[in-house]
């Protein structure tokens, strides 16, 4: 529905035929937005399956995802959008999540009351005269935030960086927090410091800021049910989803003419559109394009860096080990960033209620020391890990593990990564009828819902309607929290089916 978009005197040309490239969530949101309005996609996909990084894995019994996503936003015509895709299929989910650091836990945010019973009062001491002291060099100095230690401790000073920020965000990138971009940090903890929690301990939340979520929403049987949805919706319409068709070239006859080669069982084919929608990697794309690229575009695609993820999912005869939705590791000697365990999330991501599992995360980069192992050694590490360093489980109650290894998870934010960004994009502006989209199609770490919002938006400029798609996920404040003074900006605005709303308020009375 897009009637509250009718009328509007910013109509601009309606795409006939939408190639899209990548069947992850953002793509296939567009691709949804596309063809249930009427207009005709083809969704071109290298895998076998629909996803990308959104993939829940199967295996005796567990499900699991990649890694955890929950559905949040602060957009409730998205939410709304979200009940009726998935209706019958959600289930509300407690966030808890902690910091695992020195053997001890710690509720993120950070909260004073735990640092002190964890750590006593020398560190709640040293941390504030840390972080006092960073507050006043800043101000005398002025010096530039430029690098991401330098951003975490402008906001938490140097104690609370090197305890609970500095070893995970170095697992995850493989490179020093001082030769990261501060513009990571702005962008995932804005809002956050030690000001706040300050404030919070002391007097609670301004009336600025309504609530830090404590529920997300989440598909039963997994994350990937949201990718299988929007390609179900695709096919009904009579639009296309190929599986096993990696796009090898794309050809530029003019404005909004090209021609996308792809490979499907070991032949090329091609098709015509008269639009495409890149989600593949941002630097890939800048490679495949007829004219080709210069060699100043190809250097800055060359140089863009992804972290990529090894995920081990250890089955386990125990009804739970953790609460959390997630937690952190700090502690350097273990292998894994993060884990979560899926069936705090659904019960039945497990086979039954006397098992559960943990999905582990262990950072990497394809072919290092992480990715090369093979999954019997990577299996026993993490193991010993969370049997003789961690101590979260017994020996005796490993029942086995599925090794995934996934490229292109993470983009990294280097120190020149901004400027390289900027050669790429001047080059793609010359496409007219090209559009990207998605984590790895514009190169900025989204989370899911970020870059299926950002998906249906422009399904909704390729209908016509002038809609800025790439403001999503720009907001200067903490991600989790609910304000009144939210960043204004163009966002997906939906209309609930008289049917739906009508069945929801039957459900409400008969609960």
């Amino acid at each position: 529905m897009l009637s509250h978009l009718e009328g509007r005197s910013d109509m601009a040309k309606k795409a006939e035929h939408v190639i899209i490239l990548g069947g992850g969530p953002g793509g296939l949101a567009t691709g949804h937005e596309v063809s249930t309005k009427g207009g005709k996609v083809t969704v071109l996909e290298k895998n076998d399956f629909v996803g990308g990084l959104c993939r829940t894995i199967e295996d005796k019994g567990y499900r699991f995802d990649l890694g955890g996503h929950r559905w949040f936003s602060k957009n409730e015509d998205l939410n709304n959008w979200f009940r009726h895709l998935m209706e019958g299929e959600i289930v509300l989910v407690e966030r808890i999540s902690r910091i695992y650091y020195n053997r001890k836990f710690f509720f993120y945010p950070i909260r004073f009351s735990d640092i002190f019973k964890n750590t006593g009062p020398i560190t709640i001491i040293h941390a504030g005269l840390a972080f006092f002291w960073s507050a006043i060099s800043q101000s005398l100095f002025k010096k530039p935030i430029i690098t991401m230690k330098q951003a975490y401790v402008s906001q938490f000073g140097t104690k609370l960086y090197d305890m609970f920020f500095r070893m995970y965000s170095e697992k995850v990138w493989g490179k020093p927090c001082e030769e990261l971009s501060a513009d990571w940090v702005s962008q995932r903890s804005k809002g956050l410091s030690v000001w706040t929690t300050v404030r919070d301990a002391l007097i609670g939340s301004n009336n600025k800021v309504t609530s830090l979520i404590d529920e997300f929403m989440y598909p039963q049987y997994g994350y990937m049910r949201i990718p299988e949805r929007l390609t179900e919706d695709i096919r009904s319409s009579g639009s296309e989803v190929l599986l096993e068709s990696a796009v090898s070239r794309i050809h530029y006859h003019g404005p909004n003419d090209f021609e996308v080669f792809y490979i499907h069982n070991k032949e090329e084919k091609s098709i015509r559109g008269d639009a495409v929608v890149s989600t593949i990697p941002f630097g890939f794309l800048a490679q495949i394009l007829v004219p080709a690229c210069s060699q100043e575009v190809k250097d800055a695609a060359n140089a863009l860096e992804f972290r990529d993820l090894v995920t081990v999912n250890v089955m386990i005869k125990r009804k739970q080990v953790s609460p959390d939705t997630w937690l952190y590791i700090q502690d350097s000697d273990i292998i894994f960033g993060r884990f979560h365990e899926p069936k705090n999330w659904s019960k039945d991501m497990v086979p039954d209620d006397e098992h559960t599992s943990l999905v582990l995360e262990c950072f990497c980069t394809a072919g290092d020391e992480i990715w090369n192992m093979s999954d019997e050694d990577i299996s026993e590490r993490c193991l010993r890990d969370l049997v003789d360093k961690l101590k979260f489980i017994e020996e005796d109650e490993y029942e086995g593990s599925t090794v995934i290894r996934t490229k292109y998870c993470y983009p990294v934010y280097d120190l020149d990564y901004a400027g390289k960004l900027k050669i790429i994009n001047e080059y793609l502006a010359g496409f007219e009828g090209l559009h990207i989209s998605g984590r790895g199609g514009i190169f900025r770490y989204n989370n899911a819902d970020h870059s299926v919002e950002m998906g249906l938006m422009l399904g909704q400029k390729l209908l016509g309607y002038d809609i800025d798609h790439m403001a999503v996920n720009t907001e200067d404040d903490y991600q989790e929290i609910i304000g009144e003074n939210e960043a204004r900006r163009d966002k997906y605005i939906f209309e609930l089916p008289e049917d739906f709303a009508a069945r929801q308020v039957k459900e409400a009375g008969a609960a």
